[in-house]
């Protein structure tokens, strides 16, 4: 035991010095290939980006000495960030083309994604020799990672589409409703104000009562199931305007399977977390669906959120003695969709609103209109992944190839979701606004001293749910 001590120290030794010197010739000959490449002249479709100007990070914990030094790459060849230091240029777009990237890249990407996994594992040694294998290949492969990583994560919230069916939902619903009401009865549950009315109607047999006496009234020969299936058909506002006829036409706007449909089509994701979160919902308001439907916040699809922002600004006169100024009016527009896409439109004073509300559709493509995906969380509205759909940039499942122009910048909004004065959830006030780079992911606040709240206007050709 005593003998083998120096023999296997001076071994370590030995192995240490060889992997310096490795390590040595390594980033000698880096160096060496990076002054050797061109510099890239202004009409080639390339873009400078700065390494760190002291240590090159190591997966291993290592660090690599070297001067600044400066390398161009290819559109879609490196990633957008470095970690721990700043970027001067963007090299890649919002929605990375995977094929414009080389083959070696490529290859050397792989091989990090699987030194990523065996970390993530636990298999450090298996990680440590697949990360120093991947930078042997690529200097920038980490660049590359963190770039699509970002950019996929931004692509896949944009499309995912809805979970779970109407069906699971429905029954959902129906086993809150049960559980909360007493004895398993929960059809026609009314609480709050409007059943302490209904109590007072006094009336045994309800039936609709003609203005005219002599006359008969038609409706009164239909059976109240078949009043019921009609107004299923009707939405919220039609089916409160016929409620407020008469006693009987409210008894039958009452009934709970109209308005728990209302809540099935309405209140799902991005509307709610989950299907599983109205269990509780339910129970609060006693399997009341006409009361949930209006007291629990959501937000409305049947229409467009509109902002009027005005800001003032001074004119040129050439009369000293008169001041002009100019009144600045513009109009923000946001429209959700049941997928969880939303639609974000600057437009000035020259297009009104009339003209502007018909065109609000995904397939449009104008100036100062953005797409993005949008979440409900109690009464706070979460906008994230705003991008350019003026048709400068490309929009996914497209993806930018050569010299075409990409975006650098996405945008979000936080909003807070009121009912004011007249009506429910009819308000948005915005509580922030950020611009995000989509290389480093920092997000960066925009003053709000010109906006104005968005109110809702209901648009008859735009579906409820």
């Amino acid at each position: 035991m005593t003998a083998a001590g120096p023999v296997d120290a001076a071994a370590d030794l030995d192995e240490l010095a060889r992997f310096r010197e490795e390590w040595k010739r390594e980033v000698e000959h880096r160096r060496n290939f990076q002054s050797a490449q061109p510099s890239a002249s202004p009409s080639a479709s390339k873009r400078r980006i700065w390494l760190p100007t002291s240590s090159e990070s190591d997966p291993s914990g290592g660090a690599v000495s070297g001067p600044p030094t400066a390398t161009s790459s290819e559109f879609g060849s490196s990633s957008d960030t470095v970690s721990g230091s700043p970027i001067a240029f963007a090299p890649t777009s919002a929605f990375f083309n995977t094929s414009a990237i080389p083959s070696s890249v490529r290859h050397a990407l792989a091989v990090y994604r699987r030194a990523v996994q065996h970390e993530q594992s636990g298999k450090l040694d298996e990680a440590l020799a697949l990360y120093r294998q991947a930078f042997r290949m690529e200097p920038n492969v980490d660049r590359v990672y963190q770039t699509t990583e970002l950019l996929e994560s931004i692509s896949a919230a944009q499309t995912q589409s809805e979970s779970g069916t109407e069906e699971q939902l429905e029954m959902t619903l129906q086993t809150a409703a049960v559980a909360a009401s007493s004895g398993g009865e929960w059809s026609g549950a009314v609480t709050g104000t409007l059943a302490d009315l209904i109590n007072n109607f006094h009336c045994p047999n309800l039936k609709f009562e003609p203005e005219d006496e002599r006359k008969r009234v038609h409706l009164n020969a239909l059976p109240e199931e078949l009043l019921v299936a009609i107004m299923r058909k009707l939405d919220h506002t039609s089916i409160e305007r016929f409620g407020a006829v008469s006693r009987k036409a409210r008894v039958l706007t009452l009934d709970s399977g109209i308005w728990r449909e209302l809540v099935v089509f309405s209140y799902r994701p991005p509307q709610v977390p989950s299907f599983e979160s109205m269990v509780p919902v339910v129970a609060q308001y006693h399997s009341d669906f006409r009361r949930l439907y209006i007291e629990h916040p959501r937000l409305r699809l049947d229409g467009v959120y509109i902002a009027v922002c005005h800001y003032v600004r001074p004119g040129l006169s050439e009369n000293h003695w008169v001041n002009i100024t100019h009144l600045i009016t513009y109009h923000r527009y946001l429209r959700f969709f049941p997928d969880g896409k939303v639609l974000s439109l600057l437009a000035n004073e020259e297009t009104p609103p009339a003209q502007v509300i018909p065109t609000l559709k995904l397939s449009l493509r104008k100036k100062g209109l953005f797409i993005g995906t949008w979440k409900l969380s109690g009464s706070v509205v979460t906008i994230t992944n705003l991008l350019d759909a003026s048709g400068r940039f490309p929009i996914p499942p497209t993806s930018p190839a050569g010299d075409e122009p990409f975006a650098r910048y996405a945008f979000s909004m936080v909003l807070s979701l009121r009912s004011r004065p007249v009506g429910r959830w009819n308000k948005l006030e915005l509580t922030a606004y950020n611009s995000v780079d989509l290389e480093s992911g920092d997000s960066t606040p925009f003053p709000l001293r010109h906006e104005r709240p968005f109110w809702f206007s209901k648009v008859k050709s735009f579906p409820p749910f």
